[in-house]
């Protein structure tokens, strides 16, 4: 099956380029100019994937990525030709699944791509298939919703992800550095922070977990090693 990828980007010749390498890929690429081109096309069309530059004009891809998940879940690839961190903090914290600073090799663009839809394929399940529960714990990774004793409980992209990826291994213990690099999957860029990461997960866990409840399941911190899901 072909996965079907949305192409945002002003630079025609840049776009042509991608689309081409991306079609002898197997993918099925569509490319527009400009951002309200690609929310419309997202509209008519289910894309697997969405290539988006953030440099764009009239409007820009921040505002992009924020119409985006207004009506999809479909990861995002962030194009930006900025250095700064803040840029991509920013776009990662609107809902972008990853980035690539310009100017980039085609063949690093394809293992992005490649590494976002294996992950994707991996949370998108049918939905008989795609129900986790622990006791009173239940995670549906098809509507991407959790419940706690019958209550919904609200979560980011990137905390619904790190929580299914331990619930679907459970008892698997898996270092701070595993997480980061399979969840936000750019490690190799020097982004990675432990401190950030601890903080994290210690919300993520404070959000879904309360002090004297019984659950079927937690978050356990594994002293030396890092983090598992651990069946009670």
């Amino acid at each position: 099956m072909k996965h079907r990828a949305l192409i945002i980007d002003d630079d025609i010749d840049l776009g042509r380029l991608l689309v081409n390498c991306l079609s002898k890929e197997n993918y099925q690429p569509v490319y527009v100019e400009n951002g309200i081109l690609g929310l419309e096309k997202m509209k008519e069309v289910k894309f697997d994937l969405v290539v988006l530059d953030i440099m764009l004009p009239e409007v820009d891809g921040f505002s992009i990525i924020k119409g985006i998940r207004e009506i999809s879940n479909v990861p995002v690839l962030m194009l930006t030709a900025k250095s700064e961190e803040r840029d991509k903090v920013k776009g990662l914290k609107l809902g972008a699944d990853d980035y690539l600073t310009k100017p980039f090799g085609i063949d690093e663009f394809l293992a992005r791509v490649n590494s976002i839809i294996r992950r994707a394929n991996t949370y998108n399940q049918e939905p008989e298939k795609g129900i986790i529960k622990y006791g009173n714990i239940e995670l549906n990774s098809y509507h991407r919703t959790l419940k706690v004793n019958f209550r919904e409980i609200s979560l980011s992209n990137k905390e619904f992800d790190l929580l299914l990826f331990l619930m679907a291994n459970e008892n698997q213990i898996f270092t701070k550095e595993q997480l980061y690099d399979q969840i936000w999957g750019f490690e190799q860029y020097d982004s990675y922070d432990e401190k950030n990461m601890v903080s994290f997960i210690s919300k993520l866990r404070k959000k879904v977990f309360m002090d004297g409840e019984v659950y079927g399941g937690s978050i356990e911190a594994v002293y030396g090693l890092g983090y598992r899901w651990r069946v009670e």
